[in-house]
């Protein structure tokens, strides 16, 4: 089967990509620009052009094509995606489909356990992959970050986001923005919480919970919704789904539970261990496995857990070996207080830096109270533009620069810098001394300071 992919570089879509790969399927696609999820595509075998999107881009003869998946970031008037369509008149055997709709079809070929929530799902797939992984069940995962424990040692490619098992289990992060989540038919779903997020997709608060409620009804049939008792939405919704459905609910952290054995920090992480261990019990029960076996074998991948992709990712950088630095993808307010305060519990004498990229101006609008106190914890913020995203930005509202000052009224060391190089500059004495140094944000941030410092 030849499959061509538009925007093949996102964290998704790639995986999907990854997975046809190994399936030994004709894969070629697209993206703006190179990365190292690109270069490890290639490496597998893919054909992917960098730059700006061209119908030309496609295959030339229709009759060769059989599958288009494109990003849920593609607009409908990106030129690949209109020469698709023009192909599929010509040939009506082409399927085109979404990176969403093309995951949710494999959902219904799997024993598949979606992770869903506002924060946390990234962390919470990883650690009860991992522990599936531990345990001699094989699954395939597809992650929305990088794992260090999916590397490929055969050709020494570098962290990966997808890993094709050979067992019945499929492990993915569900995603709420765009409504990606609707698409998928999972087996088992973990809710993590439910919070004022994507609200350029769900308009408003109420409009997100309604939108958890509507990916709640594709759960299968006696299927599994573990929830997490102590947030509130979470808890509301999974008992009104619970009454009207024939599903078992499972509640997790409803008391006091026993602190996983976490190399990562911070409450936040340990919650998302809870949930995965949650659901491994389920797996384990299915499989006979002993409680005492099944402990072991969580306990043993919490404790050797190293942290994601720019999931408080600490970097090594050779220039500046002084202060300790972390890169971070934070972007909504509770998820930035929840790793500033597992800094401050792990470092609580040491002087902590964030340099944080807000992303997207209608998250950064529609929010704007709520990071006004986001960064209680650190010593010093440095505040860069907000990073723009095509298609879901608005043109008015507060700028990075107005959050500076509102926050500088409480705290001192709070400063506005325009781009990279001038930050740099601001935090040249920090990068020489001991301190702690977080850069945060889902933008480009990352991608600038890796190449800088490493």
């Amino acid at each position: 089967m030849s499959i061509y992919f538009i925007g093949i570089g996102g964290i998704g879509v790639s995986s999907l990509a990854r997975y046809y790969l190994e399936k030994c399927h004709q894969v070629s696609g697209s993206d703006l620009v190179s990365s190292e999820i690109t270069e490890g595509l290639k490496k597998k075998g893919a054909k992917i052009l960098i730059g700006p999107h061209k119908r030309k881009n496609l295959p030339q003869n229709p009759e060769n094509l059989d599958l288009v998946i494109y990003s849920s970031a593609v607009l409908k008037n990106n030129p690949e995606l209109k020469q698709a369509y023009r192909f599929q008149k010509i040939n009506a055997q082409i399927k085109i489909l979404s990176y969403p709709q093309a995951l949710g079809e494999l959902t219904k070929n799997y024993y598949t356990i979606a992770v869903s929530g506002s924060h946390g799902k990234s962390t919470t797939t990883a650690l009860f992959s991992l522990i599936l992984i531990k345990a001699g069940l094989n699954p395939t995962v597809i992650l929305g970050t990088k794992l260090k424990e999916f590397k490929n040692t055969i050709d020494n490619e570098s962290d990966s986001n997808f890993r094709l098992g050979k067992s019945k289990y499929l492990v993915i992060e569900a995603d709420e923005w765009n409504r990606s989540f609707y698409s998928y038919f999972p087996k088992i779903i973990i809710l993590t919480n439910i919070d004022k997020e994507h609200l350029d997709t769900y308009k408003n608060y109420q409009g997100v919970k309604m939108g958890f409620k509507h990916y709640l009804k594709n759960l299968l049939q006696n299927g599994v919704l573990i929830a997490n008792y102590q947030d509130k939405n979470s808890r509301q919704i999974s008992k009104e789904f619970g009454k009207k459905n024939s599903v078992k609910i499972i509640f997790y952290a409803k008391t006091k539970f026993r602190k996983h054995p976490l190399l990562i920090p911070g409450f936040h992480n340990q919650m998302n261990a809870e949930a995965a261990w949650e659901c491994w019990k389920i797996i384990a029960r299915e499989k006979r496995i002993k409680l005492k076996k099944a402990k072991e074998i969580a306990a043993s991948v919490f404790r050797n857990y190293q942290g994601a992709w720019r999931r408080l990712e600490r970097l090594f950088p050779r220039l500046y070996p002084l202060p300790t630095i972390y890169s971070d993808y934070a972007h909504h307010p509770t998820e930035i207080k929840a790793t500033l305060t597992a800094l401050r519990e792990k470092y609580p004498s040491k002087k902590i830096i964030c340099v944080f990229q807000p992303h997207q101006q209608h998250r950064f609008v529609s929010l704007f109270k709520n990071f006004l106190f986001a960064f209680e914890k650190v010593d010093k913020l440095v505040l860069l533009p907000v990073y723009k995203v095509a298609g879901r930005d608005i043109k008015s509202g507060p700028s990075s620069s107005f959050l500076a000052q509102k926050i500088k009224t409480r705290k001192e060391e709070t400063f506005y810098t325009p781009n990279f190089s001038s930050m740099i500059k601001m935090i040249k004495n920090d990068l020489q001394n001991s301190s702690i140094i977080v850069f945060m944000g889902a933008g480009n941030l990352d991608n600038q300071v890796r190449k800088f410092l490493l």
